[in-house]
């Protein structure tokens, strides 16, 4: 969040040079308002040369004048009160005395010379005034207080923070859940920021589903790389199968949230096991593009890349053979293997196509799988609307039905 107070002295200046001396009709006392409303007569040089350095923005003089009408002896009323804390106010603001500032904000919080809807700013000012001071109790204080007058719930964020920096993590993922449901419920976006404070929450309370749905949320209205990064590796645990390493690879692939050279070699392995050299060329070929792979990394990175490369050229010469083959077999097994190679090969088309022969033929070992794999070719073809209908089609493996939620986000 950003620490930037000059447009709040800015607020205070243009304020004072407003109302000059006098306050609006919404005053709740009659001493602020009508023939009472007066600076005091003893008062009156003083105040009105603090008023014409506010014009010019003399600080220093505006504080040096006030506090000749603050020292002076004789009674003063609730208005020349109000104003000399007002003066004080924006003259310590011009100076940049921000501790000064918020004391004689605080003073007149309660003044009756101010409006409720001034007091409702004034609330707000001193909210983030304390803020950039790191004064976080202060800012929950004011900043509640502020709120239950009626100011913006964006105000909350600051409060939410606070409850952050504080380390009362269950607060602050209280306060920001509120503020996003209200933007949400509005048809607004949650807010990038408001979604980061919730999901650092989450982790510090070592709270690992609703970090993730934060992620995903994170994912979901602000796409990036290191949102998608957390996510991914959300899903690489020591019990995750080769098969389900294997689709949370593709995902990663196709997101770019692939962090380590050892995930591009990984992926080559799996999917050379798998049968699929194609996959495998492909991971190795972004690796290196990447420049994941270090010194003698490098050098077996690209020997396994032609190697790859070698096996994947006979196996594109079989695929005339194996589409025969598939196309007699009475199960759909061979069909979605098929699908996965002209996948590898950057071909879509035929990849729905015998993905959807070999479901349609029923019998197919892993549906999950294959409903991935169509949802990959209907997105690599361009297709969003037939994608998220084959990856909402899996559901029988619970890792392999949280990756196709995680694809989901793509369409």
């Amino acid at each position: 969040m950003s620490k930037r107070l000059s447009s709040v002295a800015a607020i205070l200046a243009v304020s004072a040079l407003g109302l000059g001396f006098s306050v609006t009709a919404s005053a709740q006392s009659e001493e602020c308002s009508g023939k009472k409303a007066a600076i005091s007569k003893h008062l009156k040089d003083p105040m009105t040369a603090a008023f014409d350095a506010v014009k010019v923005q003399n600080w220093q003089e505006v504080i040096n004048q006030a506090k000749v009408a603050q020292a002076d002896a004789k009674p003063k009323n609730v208005f020349d009160e109000y104003w000399v804390h007002k003066l004080l106010a924006s003259g310590y603001y011009g100076l940049k005395q921000y501790n000064e500032a918020a004391t004689e904000l605080e003073t007149i919080t309660d003044s009756p010379c101010m409006s409720e809807a001034d007091r409702t700013e004034n609330l707000k000012l001193i909210t983030q005034v304390y803020y950039q001071l790191d004064n976080y109790p202060k800012v929950i204080d004011f900043g509640n207080r502020a709120l239950k007058a009626g100011a913006s719930p964006e105000l909350a964020v600051y409060v939410g923070q606070a409850h952050y920096l504080t380390n009362d993590f269950k607060s602050a993922k209280s306060v920001m859940e509120e503020v996003v449901s209200k933007l949400e419920a509005e048809g607004q976006t949650p807010g990038e920021q408001n979604l980061r404070i919730i999901h650092g929450a989450c982790v510090q309370m070592q709270d690992l589903d609703c970090a993730s749905k934060q992620a995903e949320k994170l994912v979901r209205h602000y796409p990036k790389v290191e949102y998608w990064k957390e996510l991914i590796n959300s899903l690489m645990t020591p019990n995750t199968t080769d098969n389900q390493m294997l689709n949370v690879m593709r995902l990663a692939l196709h997101v770019d949230a692939m962090t380590h050279s050892d995930q591009f070699s990984e992926m080559a392995t799996l999917a050379m096991n798998a049968g699929l050299p194609g996959e495998a060329e492909a991971a190795l070929d972004k690796g290196l593009n990447k420049q994941m792979f270090k010194d003698a990394r490098a050098a077996e990175a690209r020997r396994r890349l032609e190697e790859a490369k070698a096996s994947a050229a006979t196996d594109k010469a079989s695929l005339a053979k194996q589409e025969a083959s598939a196309k007699a077999n009475a199960q759909g097994n061979a069909d979605v293997k098929l699908g996965a190679a002209y996948l590898s090969y950057g071909d879509a088309p035929k990849a729905i196509e015998a993905i959807n022969r070999g479901i349609g033929k029923g019998g197919v070992r892993n549906a999950d799988e294959a409903g991935i794999l169509l949802g990959i070719a209907y997105l690599k073809s361009g297709n969003k609307e037939e994608a998220a209908k084959a990856f909402k089609t899996v559901n029988k493996d619970p890792t392999l039905a949280r990756i196709a939620q995680l694809w989901l986000l793509n369409t």
